[in-house]
């Protein structure tokens, strides 16, 4: 499988307390100031255990915050299986809070082309289910209203792409886990079946990461919270809550009840660490630096939360090296931003 690397998490030290940079002079040849933004991560986190194996796939879509928020609770869970749990699947729409920053991620298992900007992530998604070659896999989103009262709202839903596919008992097992999540939840959940190989009514789902799984021969749950629940917590509660139903499913131990129960959203304030010129400054609140004449600007470092990561300011999400004059770049805590450096030439 693809080594990917895991983003390092905050150390403790202090950090320099300052508002505005000036910074000494250093001429180039060339007109300008460069940046090189660090490439976005594909973080995943492998709990190798004997047992089922279970893949957990959050943050396709990006504003669905719920979702990639309570996957990435279970990195941190005791869970006796072999789960790899890859929680920011779609990073960058997850910085620019969208569904997806590139076209909808979700249509482009079956077929993407080499020059979408999302070839990358998809093919290292479909890289790594087929590899792991899971027991079971569940896509976890945020859909729209309350599905147990609006047929065609998706949120509060446990989705299937048939009642029965090839081996897979997919209503038997969506019904077991909407039953007894139901239980717990104050807006219950409901099954949807998109009837996706049956039916021409969804035919954009033979193109979503379920669809292709089962094609693969992988079976595949999509849950969904609503967007509409009261807060976030809310939201991941919902998630947990189902995920429990799965692993009490296919007989998985876990200490989730002690995160159901205190659903803790920690958040790490992110500092940065700036390489200008070959020199470092370490920064942890909104910044004003004057640039030299035709810096050379890299991004060395970020601590802060899995999710923390910075951002330029009206530019591209997918560039990662250019010029410019002046700069606002923006630290974040996955959508949201916490400070801006304002690099000024």
């Amino acid at each position: 499988m693809y080594n990917y690397k895991k983003r390092l998490l905050i150390e403790k030290k202090k950090f320099f307390n300052y508002s505005s940079l000036i910074l000494p002079t250093l001429s180039f040849a060339r007109s300008g100031n460069h940046i090189i933004l660090p490439k976005k991560p594909f973080e995943y986190f492998h709990k190798k255990r004997e047992g089922k194996r279970i893949l957990i796939i959050g943050g396709i879509h990006g504003n669905e915050m719920g979702a990639y928020k309570a996957a990435d609770l279970l990195v941190d869970m005791d869970i006796k299986a072999d789960v790899l749990i890859i929680p920011r699947s779609n990073f960058t729409s997850i910085l620019a809070d969208v569904r997806g920053y590139n076209g909808d991620m979700n249509r482009k298992f079956d077929y993407i082309s080499k020059k979408d900007p999302d070839f990358y992530c998809v093919e290292l998604l479909k890289e790594a289910i087929l590899d792991f070659k899971p027991d079971l896999l569940i896509s976890m989103h945020d859909g729209y209203g309350f599905s147990s009262k609006y047929r065609h709202s998706w949120g509060q839903s446990v989705v299937i792409d048939e009642i029965e596919y090839k081996n897979f008992k997919l209503f038997k097992e969506a019904e077991f886990v909407k039953k007894n999540a139901n239980k717990y939840l104050k807006w219950p959940v409901s099954i949807i079946n998109t009837k996706t190989f049956s039916s021409t009514i969804h035919n954009e789902q033979k193109k979503a990461l379920t669809g292709w799984c089962l094609k693969n021969n992988i079976k595949a749950f999509c849950i969904e919270a609503s967007k509409q629940l009261p807060s976030l917590k809310d939201k991941v509660y919902t998630h947990l809550v189902m995920l429990r139903e799965f692993f009490n499913l296919y007989n998985i131990k876990s200490n989730i009840d002690e995160y159901i129960k205190n659903i803790d959203l920690k958040e790490i304030f992110p500092s940065v660490k700036l390489k200008i010129n070959n020199q470092f400054y370490r920064i942890n609140k909104t910044t004003k630096i004057k640039l030299p004449l035709n810096a050379d600007i890299e991004i060395a470092d970020i601590k802060g939360n899995r999710g923390s990561f910075v951002v330029p300011k009206g530019i591209n999400l997918n560039w990662r090296k250019f010029y410019f004059k002046n700069l606002t770049l923006e630290v974040k805590n996955d959508f949201e931003k916490k400070y801006e450096i304002h690099l000024k030439g």
